[in-house]
């Protein structure tokens, strides 16, 4: 009887180079649990993707050992296909994971989590598929499209020299000292166009970001629905006193705070007002940068399948 056939996707740069020993690791565990390994990591995320696409066709399932932007190039390439996804955290954010309820640092729990799960029925969970509308390509999101502020701390977190565990905290801080407002346009499942201004706007899918904020705690990933969390104009000072309440996952019945309920696709935009001042936003997702606004989410519900412990 054949072995039961996985493919190993490590980043061997994420959580500053240990994600390539926890790689190492994952595939003891995995090959001691009977399962044929195949390791499909590649020296860009390009060609691991290449290498995947190679031999999906004869894959159970795929597992990923990195942060939310290896867990998103994972699900990009397993999604819509029978092929299930696995996620051991090895990033410096682990939002999406943190998000499922799998564990954080403690790899060992995490492959027998999806060993587990693999014997279960399938599990899957929404997805975001964001179209640029300068250049028609297309990204997967898995967890959150980032488009103010937070858009912002992502791209100074790629590049901070902080600690891993301080990078998104002290990138929150930095952004903060220097933060405005933007005007923006949105049109919420092909309805009519509203114009919002505001300095932290994001579609969520998980609700989770930035290493642990958790500014739409109630955003799940299985539900067939996002939220498009907007937070109002408000001063330097009380946005430094909202940030920990947004850590806790307790400042959604605060009047600065609201949520859009999207069904279905999300256009984005900057007014005429910001784009004559010269505003360029870039919008981010699951850590990585993405597509410049204007731009078009659409959800995928029950895009990708997913190895975790939670009830279908």
């Amino acid at each position: 009887m054949s072995r039961l056939r996985v493919g190993l996707l490590t980043n061997p740069t994420a959580a500053s180079g240990s994600a390539g020993r926890i790689g190492r690791r994952v595939h003891h565990l995995l090959t001691m649990a009977g399962l044929s390994v195949v390791d499909l990591s590649g020296p860009s995320a390009e060609v691991a993707r290449l290498r995947v696409q190679d031999v999906a066709h004869d894959l159970a399932a795929l597992v990923v050992v990195g942060g939310d932007g290896t867990v998103a190039l994972g699900a990009s390439i397993v999604a819509d296909t029978p092929v299930r996804l696995g996620i051991v955290p090895a990033g410096s954010g682990n939002d999406l994971a943190r998000a499922l309820g799998l564990p954080i640092g403690d790899a060992d729990e995490a492959v027998r989590i999806l060993l587990h799960a693999l014997s279960r029925p399938v599990t899957p969970i929404d997805a975001v598929a964001v179209t640029c509308d300068e250049c028609d390509q297309v990204s997967l999101a898995v967890g959150n499209v980032n488009l103010g502020f937070d858009a912002r701390v992502n791209a100074r977190a790629a590049v901070s020299a902080a600690p891993r565990a301080l990078r998104y905290p002290s990138a929150v801080l930095r952004e903060a000292l220097t933060y405005g407002t933007v005007d923006y346009w949105i049109e919420v499942d092909g309805g009519e166009r509203q114009e919002i201004t505001s300095p932290l706007i994001a579609l969520c899918n998980s609700g989770a970001m930035g290493g642990g904020l958790r500014l739409s705690p109630q955003s799940d990933p299985f539900d067939g629905r996002l939220e498009l969390a907007v937070v109002s104009p408000l001063s330097r000072a009380r946005l430094l006193r909202l940030l920990p309440r947004v850590y806790r996952g307790t400042h959604i019945d605060r009047p600065e705070f609201r949520t859009i309920p999207v069904t279905e696709s999300l256009r984005i935009g900057l007014q005429d007002t910001a784009a004559a001042s010269g505003t360029v936003l870039r919008a981010f997702s699951d850590g990585e940068p993405r597509c410049f606004l204007p731009m078009t989410a659409r959800l995928k519900k029950g895009a990708v399948r997913i190895l975790v412990e939670q009830e279908t």
